[in-house]
């Protein structure tokens, strides 16, 4: 029991871990995506990702999967990350990092909405009372106040091109945890990239064709270490582990701190400032989160499964 307890509070901290390593994307990416188009940025990312899951892959000996599954994690990479990649990084280009970040707490209502659409999972109200409440300060985050440089027709743009990443995201989050239950979160990992590299080679050839004179330089070559190795390979592992461990709605709820990571690195890092009372949204982010964390599961067939699965990660 007590080795039970320890592994359920180390998939919160891996929980916690993945979206402080997402949390800095935006402001990698708005230091580092500056003369490389995204579609050649996310190229090398998963080119780079991939040459470090493949060998862990094949160290860790993990048993074999079948054909199907592996089509279906890369057609699940190639039509999720693959446009959750791209329109967050064009998104980026025409709004700020903190307003990016603060888009990606839309994930867990979406999750939510697209879980019980589907029917595969049932929310405890408990869970659902705590998501309400962590997007209620994800709303008021967004609504008290905006950067100091206003919202214009560009930031609007923008707005719209990351929502659509955020929605791709959404069904990548809760397709992810229904099938990482059965796989280790290293072979589901590494096959979803797979499909998403595979995704961006014809974008990629695309962008080489009608923007020859692009150049990757030591600034482009750091952002993109940041994205295949911290935010990618180390990143969707934990949330991978923890959304086998926890489930999708529990796991997609620690989403809600991508925002407050990526709104105090963007303080810290790029000097965005924000409204003193958007604070008071991050507390109940905060007060959403803890109370989903401390609800106890019913003990399910399901979840039984998911713990003896956290045993061979």
């Amino acid at each position: 029991m007590i080795k039970q307890q320890a592994q359920i509070h180390h998939s919160y901290l891996r929980l916690i871990g993945a979206m402080a390593l997402w949390g800095g994307v935006p402001v990698v990416m708005k230091v580092t995506l500056s003369g490389l188009d995204p579609a050649t940025f996310n190229f090398f990312r998963y080119l780079l990702a991939l040459t470090i899951l493949f060998p862990l892959l094949k160290y860790n000996r993990v048993p074999r999967i079948p054909a199907r599954v592996k089509v279906y994690l890369m057609l699940l990479g190639a039509c999720t990350l693959f446009p959750y990649s791209e329109l967050f990084l064009i998104g980026l280009e025409h709004t700020s990092a903190a307003t990016a970040g603060l888009l990606n707490g839309l994930t867990p209502v979406i999750v939510l909405l697209l879980g019980l659409l589907l029917r595969m999972e049932r929310p405890t109200w408990r869970i659902i009372i705590g998501m309400l409440v962590s997007y209620a300060g994800v709303y008021y985050f967004i609504s008290t106040g905006q950067p100091a440089t206003g919202t214009t027709h560009e930031d609007f743009y923008g707005i719209f091109l990351v929502s659509l990443a955020v929605i791709a995201f959404s069904v990548y989050s809760l397709s992810n945890s229904k099938h990482s239950r059965n796989y280790p979160s290293l072979v589901v990992t590494t096959y979803v990239f797979l499909g998403t590299f595979l995704a961006f080679i014809p974008a990629t050839i695309w962008d080489w064709w009608t923007q020859p004179a692009q150049h990757v330089g030591m600034v482009n070559m750091a952002g993109i270490i940041y994205m295949a190795v911290p935010a990618s390979v180390i990143g969707y592992l934990w949330f991978s582990h923890g959304a086998r461990a926890l489930g999708a709605y529990k796991s997609g709820l620690f989403l809600n701190l991508v925002p407050v990571f990526a709104v105090g690195f963007s303080i810290l890092f790029l000097q965005e400032r924000l409204a003193s009372r958007q604070w008071l949204g991050v507390l109940v982010i905060l007060a959403g989160i803890v109370w989903t964390s401390i609800a106890r599961s019913p003990p399910t067939a399901e979840n039984a499964e998911s713990t003896d699965e956290i045993k061979q990660s």
